[in-house]
């Protein structure tokens, strides 16, 4: 038996099940300053430490777990995350998640500080200062490059779906092809460096520098057949980053050159899920959670927060009627043409491969949560109003800009204290 054989058995038995589907959210969120500069996050750890159990790094507070969420430090120390524990339903992840972020809101109120609904920065740009101090970033930098700085700015809004071993790859693979359906509903990054960049969705667009020739981050070239099929595309890629005794350290070369050299044991595997850890694509497993994470959404504003946890549950729920329908209409040039359409979305926000083409997948998202009983299908409506309007959110982020500079864009994107 090959070790990616071996690696894809492994990996798979941490994928069952639950009844409904469990879900769970990692939201990214800007905390700026008054005039729209990065916030140092670490002024807000004490006021919101209690209850909550401390997490460091060296003498660094990097984050604060309770029972139901957990606050971390991402990136950039401007941005702060709320980690939600997996939930039944979409109502229960929501009031969990509004619960976690009033607080924020309220903490940084106290020290003259916003809370954004937006997927990015919006004035400080990408630097070695904006960076969190944490010794594996300092690492990633080094054998990335400028580009790995594009992380101290972005937020996204990432989704967790407890996903069957059997259906594990065909719902990668379509999430993945759905990429483009998620920027063009979700995409929220239009302004940062207080300047337009010229992307409905920065966030994507410049990320997507990381080793693009292997499409390490955003939507892959292609499908993978199976699971060790999977593995093996990611072993093929660079292999970033080590660890020993705790102590992160460059590697060079891809991944299969050092499995060349190892047994496929206990430390091998626990380097491959450091590997895979440092893949970013739009639609990735994650065997510690036995979940299907989906990562192509900024933040969205307030008023919606919800919108790209329902649509991506939506996806998976209804994601056999989805593949059908585009098999359908499609056939052998579905991941080529939604590449391409990938690529202009990002760039020129909302627009579509063909007409009716995301109505169509919201209405099997629909029907996927409507046949889960629990009224989640209603949390639906602000993306069916975005694309009647063929409308997103950075379009009314770059709308305030432009009619209100920074200023204009922070009081648009604000999360309000008496709304969290």
């Amino acid at each position: 038996m090959s070790w990616q054989t071996h690696f894809a058995e492994r990996f798979g038995r941490a994928f069952t099940r639950r009844q409904p589907r469990t879900i769970g959210r990692e939201a990214e969120h800007p905390i700026v300053t008054s005039d729209g500069h990065a916030a140092d996050i670490g002024v807000l750890w004490s006021d919101l430490a209690a209850g909550m159990e401390v997490q460091r790094e060296g003498d660094i507070i990097v984050g604060l777990t309770g029972p139901d969420y957990t606050y971390a430090s991402e990136v950039g120390r401007g941005t702060l995350e709320i980690i939600t524990e997996p939930r039944p339903d979409l109502h229960a992840l929501n009031a969990t998640y509004e619960t976690a972020l009033a607080r924020v809101v309220e903490v940084a109120d106290r020290h003259q500080l916003a809370v954004l609904g937006y997927g990015i920065q919006p004035l400080t740009p990408p630097s070695l200062a904006l960076q969190t101090p944490k010794q594996r970033y300092g690492v990633l930098l080094e054998v990335l490059g400028d580009p790995w700085l594009w992380f101290t700015l972005t937020a996204s809004d990432q989704i967790h779906v407890t996903v069957d071993r059997d259906e594990l790859m065909p719902l990668t693979n379509l999430a993945n092809l759905l990429a483009p359906v998620t920027v063009a509903l979700c995409a929220n990054s239009p302004i940062h460096s207080g300047l337009d960049s010229g992307f409905a969705s920065a966030r994507e667009g410049q990320m997507g520098e990381i080793h693009a020739e292997q499409s390490r981050h955003g939507m892959p070239e292609a499908p993978s057949a199976d699971l060790e099929a999977w593995i093996r595309r990611l072993s093929a890629q660079r292999f970033l980053i080590d660890k020993r005794q705790g102590i992160a350290f460059a590697r060079t070369g891809s991944f299969d050159d050092w499995m060349a050299t190892r047994r496929s044991d206990d430390d091998a595997w626990k380097a491959f899920l450091l590997h895979e850890h440092y893949i970013w694509n739009s639609a990735r497993p994650r065997s510690t959670h036995g979940t299907l994470e989906l990562r192509a959404a900024g933040q969205q504003p307030f008023q919606s927060h919800w919108a790209a946890a329902a649509l991506g549950l939506g996806m998976v729920e209804a994601g056999v009627d989805i593949a059908r329908w585009i098999d359908d209409r499609l056939g052998n040039d579905a991941w080529p043409v939604l590449r391409r359409w990938h690529e202009n979305v990002i760039r020129d926000g909302y627009c579509e491969p063909m007409d009716g083409f995301i109505e169509g997948v919201l209405e099997r998202c629909r029907h996927g949560l409507k046949r889960r009983a629990l009224g989640e299908e209603d949390l639906l409506a602000p993306l069916f109003d975005r694309a009647a309007r063929r409308r997103n959110p950075a379009a009314d982020a770059r709308e305030a800009f432009e009619t209100g500079g920074v200023a204009g864009l922070v009081a648009e994107t604000r999360i309000p204290l008496d709304g969290a």
